[in-house]
């Protein structure tokens, strides 16, 4: 992998966990998320300037537009609302690392892909086995009690959509290259487009949510700054795999890299936020990121 590529990869990874944390840190909710998108989309609209009009695109794709901005509209309040009730050290590498095993499920199920190798079931067994450690202490035994939380149902929510809007991302992508995108130019146009969709999707359901839509207002007054930064830093992360990804041969091997970002956030989350440090949330992670490895790494 070239320099620049790996420089690209490695600050996305740092500005997935970035956005991730200043998720947590500021009373985590779908409304500070979909305020986020809107100001993010706002700034980085120009892109939409560049290149072959949107306009042109043809009905199949806005169909899938809107599916993949209400899977991200859940995405983002899955993360919300798991974070508002757990530790980010525990949930996030769940909802980063979850979409690896659901993805390769649903494409093989439903979708009719290539059939599954041994050592991509090797990768997605230590993934799930990494998952199941992380929330463990040294006073917490391994029980259904442990997961069946509104923490992890929401972390699992989130890794749903996850596998729900990459699925429909590629369909929509495909569509936009036939109809005269470059590769570079469809991934920085939908990355707009997804997320006005979101907004589209997740002001009416902040609307309709009574503690979410309280929340409007108090964000707005306090965190002008975290806002527009947290929106800049998740649309800003994808384009960068994008851009990575045109600079390499070797896509696999940033695919797997973006994985980075989980043991990152652990990290982040027991260093910055002061969350538990127990032995099996560093052993789960370990683990599950050598599953991620394995089912990357061609």
């Amino acid at each position: 992998m070239s320099a620049p590529a790996l420089g690209l990869v490695l600050l996305s990874v740092c500005l997935h966990a970035g956005w991730n944390l200043l998720g947590k840190g500021r009373a985590p909710s779908l409304a500070f998320f979909v305020l986020a998108m809107g100001c993010g989309a706002l700034v980085l609209s120009p892109i939409l300037w560049l290149g072959p009009s949107p306009a042109t695109l043809p009905p199949a794709f806005w169909g899938w537009l809107v599916a993949s901005g209400l899977c991200q509209m859940l995405y983002m309040g899955g993360l919300a609302w798991a974070y508002a009730r757990g530790d980010i050290s525990v949930l996030y590498p769940v909802a980063r690392a979850l979409p690896v095993v659901l993805v390769p499920l649903v494409s093989v199920g439903a979708l009719g892909s290539r059939a599954l190798t041994s050592l991509d079931m090797l990768g997605m067994g230590l993934i799930l086995i990494g998952a199941l450690c992380l929330p463990l202490t040294d006073r917490q035994a391994l029980s259904p009690s442990t997961y069946l939380t509104p923490a992890f149902g929401f972390a699992l929510l989130a890794a749903l959509a996850t596998a729900g809007y990459s699925l429909i991302d590629n369909q929509a992508l495909l569509l936009m290259v036939q109809h005269g995108h470059s590769g570079l130019l469809a991934g920085g146009h939908f990355m707009v487009l997804q997320a006005l969709a979101s907004c589209a999707w997740g002001v009416p359901t902040v609307l309709l949510l009574r503690v979410e839509r309280r929340r409007l207002s108090s964000l707005w007054r306090r965190e002008r700054i975290a806002i527009p930064l947290t929106g800049i830093m998740v649309l800003s992360t994808y384009g960068l795999v994008l851009v990575a990804m045109a600079l390499t041969e070797e896509v696999s091997l940033v695919v797997a890299m973006r994985q980075l970002s989980i043991p990152l956030g652990v990290l982040l989350g027991v260093w910055w936020l002061r969350e538990r440090a127990a032995p099996a949330k560093w052993l789960g992670t370990a683990v599950m990121l050598a599953g991620l490895w394995v089912v990357a790494l061609p």
